[in-house]
């Protein structure tokens, strides 16, 4: 499957952040931003392995994880450059040989409440049109019910037969 590189919405950049972790100026600044951004409330949904120690938060580690298992996307706002978040997108191959992407997103607590979250899930499901036919699949801790309204806004639907206890799994075809 073609990776997805970026997209913007109305006030959103998503783009690569490929170039980040390439020139050590770059990276350092990245490191700093989400070192702002990724706070307990905001890691408090996501899975563990997201998590951060609270004792000794590994900023680079974590960035290194997250890019050997994903395709990630920095969330920026369009009118200045500020970080916002990160698009974590895992391509997954389904028994059938079809393409799935398990989406994952987060955002800084100063960008909760204005609608960011939906705008960006309908910016990513408008740009991964052009990857059709895939899937695109999301996990959500089922305290967390804003995003799930995000997913159902952007056309996703509960899948309750592949759900957990703790999270709920939400998919929408591209076809």
């Amino acid at each position: 499957m073609k990776p997805l590189e970026s997209f913007t919405t109305e006030r959103l950049k998503a783009t690569s952040w490929q170039a980040d972790l390439a020139d050590p100026d770059r990276r350092r600044a990245l490191e700093a931003g989400l070192a702002a951004i990724l706070s307990p409330a905001v890691l408090a949904h996501l899975p563990p392995p997201l998590h951060l120690s609270p004792t000794a938060p590994d900023i680079s580690g974590w960035i290194d994880a997250r890019a050997a298992e994903s395709r990630v996307l920095r969330i920026d706002d369009r009118s200045e450059p500020t970080l916002l978040g990160l698009l974590i997108l895992a391509e997954l191959r389904k028994h059938d040989g079809s393409p799935s992407l398990h989406v994952g997103y987060l955002l800084a607590e100063t960008a909760w409440g204005r609608g960011l979250g939906s705008e960006l899930v309908s910016g990513l499901v408008i740009a991964a049109s052009s990857l059709a036919p895939v899937t695109l699949v999301a996990g959500v801790d089922r305290a967390n019910p804003a995003s799930a309204r995000v997913l159902e806004k952007a056309g996703f639907t509960n899948d309750p037969a592949r759900g957990t206890v703790d999270t709920a799994i939400y998919r929408l075809v591209l076809a």
